[in-house]
């Protein structure tokens, strides 16, 4: 574990948060389970408290409820509302105004971003703004939801490069930005192989595939991947192929919410790190975060 100094302390207007989520820690007689990560998560508040960010671009991934028959790379949302799922209540996401000139910018910049209002967003999203805020309808968002579950994925190099240009675009704005990405790491929930015609999965697959899914996490893979953003390692996810990611479960596709968050923000290194292998949820949680850069120009196309 690393030690952290706010982004307001270093005079920086950007800063970025990249975190593992799991529903499991929702269930009845979890709350025991990650004490390390969760320890981390409330650092995390700590950082974000301290920094006090005037809006919060955040990249989540989606579960086959956005995504499910249509499934965009990246998908600004505008408007919507959380899903009742686990114990996460609905509520009206609050939507910072600067995201229609955002996702304006994008496409202009060859961005090919989908656009969504009134729609609905899962606990990819809604979990984490949860536990990182202590009014979750009051959070100032951007969403912006990647498809990290669904045929085709994009490579993860795609969404270092649309992270860098979405920090391009918001460079010259006076407000605090916080970019977030939530997912990952290794860990194998169970959905299907992104594949031509996939489905949800029986209740008699979806036992199977729990059963196994410990055998994805990979805790020396996971902890690489926080070093490198502890480095400040430019070409930390331009590396990243999807054969490196593959023998580490389907919801390590997630670690594309990281690259772009990680991007946004200027590709800084990490202040702060963590990192548990949570068995009872199956997964490996991680956690990073630190001040960001702010891009010389925001000029560079995507």
């Amino acid at each position: 574990m690393t030690t952290d100094t706010t982004a307001s302390e270093q005079g920086s207007r950007r800063a970025f948060l990249c975190l593992s989520h799991s529903p499991f820690m929702t269930l009845p007689g979890r709350e025991n389970d990650g004490a390390e990560y969760r320890a981390a998560v409330d650092r995390a508040r700590e950082f974000i408290a301290g920094f006090a960010p005037d809006i919060v671009v955040m990249f989540a991934p989606d579960h086959m409820h956005l995504l499910n028959d249509i499934r965009p790379p990246f998908t600004g949302v505008l408007s919507g509302r959380t899903v009742q799922e686990f114990d996460i209540t609905e509520w009206e996401l609050s939507v910072h105004p600067a995201a229609a000139d955002l996702f304006r910018d994008l496409v202009q910049h060859d961005v090919d971003l989908a656009v969504g209002e009134d729609i609905g967003v899962d606990h990819g999203l809604s979990l984490t703004v949860r536990q990182l805020f202590d009014d979750p309808a009051s959070a100032p968002l951007i969403p912006i939801i990647v498809n990290a579950i669904g045929f085709p994925l994009f490579p993860v190099r795609r969404a270092a490069t649309v992270g860098e240009r979405i920090g391009a675009a918001l460079a010259e704005r006076p407000e605090r930005i916080l970019f977030v990405g939530t997912g990952g790491l290794s860990h194998n929930p169970p959905f299907p192989e992104p594949a031509p015609g996939a489905k949800r999965l029986s209740p008699e697959q979806r036992e199977e595939s729990l059963a196994n899914a410990l055998s994805f996490v990979d805790p020396d893979w996971d902890r690489r991947l926080i070093d490198l953003l502890a480095a400040g390692d430019l070409d930390t996810f331009a590396a990243i192929t999807q054969p490196d990611i593959d023998p580490r479960g389907g919801g390590a596709n997630e670690i594309r919410t990281w690259a772009a968050a990680w991007a946004a923000a200027g590709g800084g290194p990490a202040t702060f790190t963590a990192y548990e292998t949570v068995r009872p949820w199956i997964t490996g949680m991680g956690v990073a975060f630190g001040p960001g850069r702010v891009p010389a120009t925001a000029g560079a196309a995507a």
